[in-house]
């Protein structure tokens, strides 16, 4: 075993380093939180084309040479003097660890005059070393540029992603840190070429209109609560408008953009029933807290926070979110009954209304007041023990895999699949009408099948769309319509463009951050595209678009098929039940949706009898 030795301070700072600089992206976030806590009113960022350097430009409050230097030394900061003031911190950076780990694993300057100063400094620092510092003239504020990031750590070089991710997660800090002051001004450039512009003094509103469109903030609701000493604001995004994934999920609390899976999972919460499985809300959520209620000190990187009282918080946020939800006739409200008087006889329950079809048939539901019968709930003890019941059985294609084959199954050496095919064909199904306007019911023989409309036709539009495709008859739109995507999703749907184009969807770029739809796929002209090319682009955040040709057109054609099919919740007339039956049966492979979920489940006679222990 080697002997214990002190590390070398480089090497403590390298090491010390990679808790706060975890990529390019992380150093955009320290100095742009910098030139907030020091009032900006103006941010400019600028990187280069490999996102290794960068530069950050503010009009803030700059500073002394003195101060300057002592910047770049670690745990020195002008945030807190005392262990007391942890409990109270308001400002975004405090832990005096930003500027000394990035100087650490970088060549580093900083530019910087307060207003009052007649001359400003300029210091230079590499590897942890300080170079320079010297008198030299620049305009009020602070210019740091950060060059050749890693030259001295190999090993994080070597473990950085292609520029167009690090691009990508450099724009989501800067999403979140234009959310989160949207009284500040942004500009953003690449390689010279400006990216987008935020102009300062905006709302809230405004900066997410700004950033993700026009059409975007209009589908957002207010959230506007206060309770005690709380308050939480900002906008939630219609059902309408969901997403495949959290990105566009914003959580800051008194103004600093953190990481939740608490409150992510409280809006998930708040959401619930309104909207798929797999599918994601939009939200911009502020909470604004007394500072002694939130402990920022958690994580080094100063994205996660935790509140005193949780559940308090959780619960606050709920209310508020379900609230603007029901504000919106988009979510139902449950009544508790009336409170009586003592001796007061209950009123009488109401009627079910008598006009509610029952399924498509002409019968009515019951409407007597005796049915159900008012009989008194029998506690667990008096409940007989039962085995369990069977669990549902397994799609189609493993109904004789997993129970006796029914007589009229041959016993050749035909698939599983060909087997049902033949079954299918030869016994003409019954529609029965719709289950929670979500499942089919069709009798087949003496079976049921289910179907899951959604599924079902989504396997259809899927098979239709790939031939289609192939060839596809473009239809120019009369009035192209326009779509912002975020600024997270310019570089991949830049590369994703020329597939788009071979698909039908021709996109190209309107200015100021716009893309507009010329033309789309003649059987899809009722589709929105702008949805669809969201929702590929959701899919390849953070990988890249490193896939080839076929899987992008793939999971174009996936999602496009998605979004036009037959909804769950979703009422359908009996000749359109009849219709998707016809067409299920007679297309081949479709047992699964392109998503892998199965389209229908056929329950024999045999399982039911053995269900209800008849066999």
């Amino acid at each position: 075993m080697s002997p214990i030795r002190i590390l070398d301070p480089t090497l403590i700072n390298q090491i010390a380093a990679g808790e706060v600089i975890v990529r390019p992206a992380s150093v955009v976030k320290e100095l742009v939180e910098n030139s907030l806590d020091a009032g900006a009113a103006r941010i400019a960022v600028e990187v280069d084309a490999e996102c290794r350097s960068m530069r950050v430009v503010d009009d803030g409050c700059g500073m002394l040479a003195s101060d300057a230097e002592l910047s770049i030394q670690r745990h020195a900061t002008s945030k807190i003097a005392s262990f007391d003031d942890l409990s109270r911190v308001a400002t975004r950076g405090f832990r005096g660890e930003a500027l000394a780990s990035i100087v650490a694993v970088s060549r580093f300057e900083i530019l910087t005059r307060p207003a009052e100063a007649v001359a400003g400094t300029r210091l230079r620092a590499e590897g942890g070393a300080l170079l320079e510092v010297a008198r030299a003239g620049c305009p009020p504020g602070t210019t740091v540029e950060v060059r050749d990031l890693f030259y001295n750590t190999p090993a994080r070089l070597k473990f950085m992603k292609s520029p167009a991710s690090e691009w990508g997660q450099i724009q989501t800090v800067l999403t979140r840190q234009a959310l989160a002051a949207p009284l500040t001004g942004f500009v953003v450039s690449r390689a010279g070429k400006k990216a987008w512009e935020a102009p300062p003094g905006q709302t809230l509103l405004a900066r997410i209109a700004q950033l993700f469109g026009p059409r975007f903030a209009e589908d957002l609701l207010e959230v506007a609560q206060s309770s005690d000493d709380m308050a939480y604001g900002g906008f939630i995004g219609r059902p309408s408008c969901d997403r495949a994934d959290r990105r566009q999920q914003f959580f800051f609390v008194n103004g600093r953009p953190i990481v939740s899976t608490r409150l992510s999972a409280i809006l998930q919460e708040a959401f619930k029933g309104l909207m798929l499985s797999g599918r994601y809300p939009v939200a911009v959520v502020r909470i604004d807290a007394p500072p002694g209620e939130v402990d920022v000190n958690v994580h080094p990187t100063k994205e996660e926070v935790r509140f005193r009282d949780e559940r308090k918080v959780g619960g606050l946020l709920h209310r508020a979110l379900v609230g603007t939800l029901r504000a919106a006739n988009l979510a139902p409200t449950y009544f508790a009954p009336p409170s009586r008087e003592p001796g007061e006889a209950p009123s009488a329950a109401p009627s079910p209304d008598p006009t509610l079809p029952l399924l498509f048939g002409t019968r009515k539901i019951r409407t007597d007041s005796s049915w159900p019968p008012a009989t008194s709930t029998p506690s667990m003890s008096s409940i007989p023990s039962t085995p369990p019941i069977p669990s549902i059985p397994p799609p189609l294609p493993h109904v004789a895999a997993d129970a006796p084959l029914p007589d009229r199954f041959s016993d050749d050496a035909q698939s599983v699949e060909e087997q049902v095919y033949a079954l299918l064909g030869g016994v003409e199904p019954n529609p029965i009408g719709q289950l929670g306007d979500s499942y089919i019911l069709a009798q087949l023989g003496a079976d049921l099948l289910i179907i899951d409309q959604h599924a079902a036709h989504e396997r259809l539009l899927y098979a239709r769309a790939q031939a289609a495709l192939r060839r596809p008859d473009v239809q120019p739109l009369l009035v192209p319509f326009s779509f912002r995507p975020a600024p997270a999703d310019v570089a991949n749907l830049e590369q994703i463009i020329p597939q788009l184009a071979a698909l039908g969807i021709e996109v190209e770029p309107f200015g100021g951050g716009d893309y507009i739809v010329r033309a789309v796929p003649a059987d899809f002209a009722d589709l929105d595209m702008g949805a669809v090319i969201q929702d590929l682009l959701d899919a390849y955040h953070g990988r890249g678009v490193a896939d080839p040709d076929a899987v992008v057109r793939d999971k174009a054609i996936t999602r496009m098929a998605c979004r036009a099919a037959i909804k769950a919740g979703q009422r359908l007339a009996p000749e359109e039940i009849a219709r998707l039956i016809d067409d299920l049966l007679s297309a081949r492979l479709t047992f699964t949706c392109p998503h892998g979920r199965p389209t229908m489940i056929l329950l024999t006679k045999d399982q039911l009898d053995r269900q209800f222990k008849r066999k």
